[in-house]
């Protein structure tokens, strides 16, 4: 037995899908969008984002748009430039329109967000006189107000700079819902050139603007704080820090003078100096030679570059020949020396020794003897016949007299004290002299002794 379908019914179920899909053509003619939730900064102001569209049923004034608080019964005015003094008090003077609706933007701004408006759903209608509930249910179509007590913190990235003098990227962003009045940003820590990404606010999809600061520039100390500040509006700060290490670098570390040629016993200075860029914590050098005398310096030679130096000043003994002096540093963690090799010469600081009296070998007659000026460590020998010591007597006891009389202010009297000629000619032993020298307030007395030999 086969069944026959009533043509009646195929009719009513042609006639019904028809009507279905007008409605979903219907439906589909209008859209509105906003974020579902949107979090607001409270104290500073808040942007919903909204757009619209549509492919049928146009609407008569597309440039009027109103905002209604969504309650169960009614239409509470939240934004409405025709009708201004009907918005509701917690609102009102606190809501204008900030997108272009000729373009299709609904956006509304709220400024000076408080706690009140926490929790709050509003919608968008555009053109309400026109465009009924039958041809879009715009009030299905919320987005609800969450208010954040405090900001986000910013977010710091660092890219490159791990060494000093290498160049640093460091980035600061941060994300807002006022892009009514953007957040400013300022950077701490770093020099350098400044970028700011603000290309209309870009939106994500929570409702959120990001916006971002990059620095670019040069790494100066093996430390630094990096410290990002974010002012919100309504002077609502947000802050981040963040640490940065960098390794310092060197480019030689010597000694001077680099030959080490020393006399035992005798000081002579060593200067060992490495050229670095660590400004704020320059390395610190040492010797393998201690109980010595050591001064340290630190010169900068750039705004990149210093010089650290040791000065040793290096007493040597005869045990440290063809030792090593050698001084180091540690930078970076890293530790560099340098060295020379010790050659120590003895020192000849002994006293001379006595000089015996020396016969001439060439006088062949008579006796030769000599006339010995005794003068400490030092003697002159003089050979003079005898004859002649008459001569210097006389002379010496001019030059005397002419002195006294010329009343000199350091020598006051000079008085030759000699033996008789007679015993000097005939005296086969040596005569022994003496000179009296009166300075103010002092005498001295010089030996001198004379060996005399007979020409005869």
């Amino acid at each position: 037995m086969s069944k026959h379908c009533d043509p009646g019914m195929k009719v009513k179920m042609l006639l019904r899908l028809i009507f279905q899909g007008f409605l979903l053509y219907e439906t589909l003619a209008w859209e509105v969008r906003v974020p579902k939730e949107i979090h607001g900064l409270k104290g500073s102001c808040l942007v919903i984002p909204c757009s619209f569209s549509y492919t049928s049923y146009p609407p008569t004034n597309p440039n009027r748009v109103v905002w209604y608080q969504w309650v169960s019964k009614g239409y509470p005015l939240v934004y409405d430039p025709e009708y201004p003094s009907d918005v509701i008090d917690k609102f009102k003077g606190k809501t204008a329109l900030y997108g272009n609706s000729s373009n299709r933007d609904c956006s509304l701004v709220i400024t000076h967000l408080d706690q009140s408006h926490h929790g709050e759903k509003l919608y968008a209608w555009i053109d309400p006189d026109s465009v009924g509930w039958r041809t879009y249910a715009f009030y299905d179509v919320t987005s609800t107000i969450l208010v954040d007590a405090s900001p986000q913190k910013p977010t710091i990235n660092v890219h490159g700079g791990a060494m000093t003098g290498d160049t640093i990227t460091v980035t600061c962003e941060t994300y807002h819902t006022c892009p009514y009045s953007k957040p400013n940003i300022i950077l701490k820590g770093i020099e350098g050139s400044d970028k700011t990404d603000q290309t209309d606010h870009p939106k994500i999809g929570n409702g959120q603007w990001k916006i971002t600061l990059t620095r670019t520039g040069v790494v100066k100390a093996e430390h630094s704080d990096i410290e990002c500040i974010v002012t919100h509006y309504g002077e609502i700060k947000a802050r981040a820090t963040k640490s940065r290490s960098a390794k310092c670098i060197h480019t030689k570390i010597a000694i001077e003078p680099d030959r080490a040629d020393v006399i035992e016993g005798v000081a002579k200075k060593f200067t060992c100096t490495i050229d670095h860029s660590c400004l704020k914590n320059p390395p610190t050098i040492s010797w393998n030679y201690k109980n010595m005398e050591v001064s340290n310096s630190n010169k900068k030679l750039s705004e990149l570059k210093s010089a650290t130096s040791s000065t040793i000043t290096f007493v040597s003994t005869k045990e440290d020949h063809d030792k090593m002096l050698n001084c180091s540093a540690n930078i970076s963690g890293k530790n560099i020396e340098s060295s020379i090799t010790l050659h120590v010469q003895h020192s000849s600081t002994e006293p001379p020794k006595p000089t015996k009296p020396v016969q001439n070998p060439t006088l062949s007659q008579g006796e030769a003897e000599v006339m010995t000026f005794d003068w400490k460590t030092t003697g002159l020998y003089i050979i003079v016949p005898s004859s002649v010591i008459l001569l210097l007597m006389c002379t010496l006891a001019g030059v005397c007299t002419y002195k006294r009389r010329h009343r000199l202010e350091n020598i006051k009297i000079i008085t030759p004290i000699v033996k008789t000629p007679t015993s000097m000619a005939t005296s086969d032993e040596n005569a022994s002299y003496f000179l009296k020298v009166l300075n103010t307030g002092q005498v001295k007395k010089q030996k001198i002794h004379i060996l005399v030999y007979n020409t005869k």
